[in-house]
């Protein structure tokens, strides 16, 4: 009986190191709508996502995906690494992100949700960002994200 606890308690502790290493990388921002003319598909008008890494340890991204509201998706390279307390910035097309109610989601390598946003509206055409504030808070609230002037990377 002894063996059959410890046993349950040392899977139970691996699930719970591996949840935890899951939740380290967060969505941290989102630039939906850049300032400057998206209709025009300019290249200097660039929309973005921004992922955190709240560990103190490098996390391997790659393979891992971000779909959005649309149902289009982006797989992140193989050998992608977000170094401990550090961010990884990943450009898009331009309207590859809704101006309105966007929801993005983080899924890692073998298809399991790591992270989603609430439904985030930009259409100010400025610099301005959806971004957890502060940087990585995650308590699964929406008063986890405020629109501020963006800090792409930083």
């Amino acid at each position: 009986m002894r063996s059959i606890r410890m046993f349950l308690l040392t899977v139970t502790s691996i699930v719970f190191l591996l949840n935890t290493s899951l939740a380290s990388v967060v969505i941290n921002e989102l630039e939906q709508d850049p300032a400057g003319d998206e209709d025009a598909f300019r290249t200097t008008v660039t929309a973005w996502f921004e992922l955190y890494n709240n560990d103190d340890k490098d996390v391997n991204i790659g393979g891992w995906s971000l779909s959005n509201s649309d149902g289009r998706s982006i797989t992140l390279p193989k050998g992608t690494i977000i170094k401990g307390l550090d961010y990884y910035v990943q450009d898009v097309q331009p309207k590859w992100l809704a101006h309105g109610g966007e929801v993005l989601r983080l899924m890692d390598a073998s298809g399991r949700e790591v992270d989603r946003t609430p439904g985030l509206s930009d259409d100010e055409d400025n610099e301005g960002a959806w971004t957890r504030d502060p940087d990585g808070r995650d308590t699964n609230s929406t008063d986890d994200w405020k629109f501020l002037p963006s800090s792409r990377g930083f």
